[in-house]
């Protein structure tokens, strides 16, 4: 069974920015860049085509995203193999949730 949330909260900008603790909006668009990457990834992970709301509403599903943003943003200068093992997990529990 998923997990959704009572009060699902946007994945913004301000959102990484507050996790990353940066401040200034000199690099807004390539954190916007990444937070729409993120999701395009963690969703096509989990499902085929257009991602249920039961999935985008999930709290793993979130987490997920903010973690790779949260990678991608802070190890964008350096060659990366592999996405995160939190993220990875995460991409798992959805996969098993959506299938019951």
């Amino acid at each position: 069974m998923t997990e959704p949330s009572n009060n699902p909260i946007e994945i913004s900008v301000d959102t990484i920015k507050d996790a990353l603790r940066i401040d200034g909006n000199e690099d807004d668009i390539l954190i916007r860049g990444y937070i729409d990457t993120a999701k395009d990834y963690v969703s096509n992970s989990v499902v085929d085509g257009e991602p249920p709301k039961e999935l985008t509403d999930n709290r793993k599903y979130r987490l997920a995203v903010i973690i790779l943003v949260q990678f991608w943003y802070t190890n964008r200068t350096i060659d990366i193999k592999q996405t995160p093992y939190q993220v990875r997990s995460l991409i798992q529990q959805l996969r098993g949730e959506l299938w019951q």
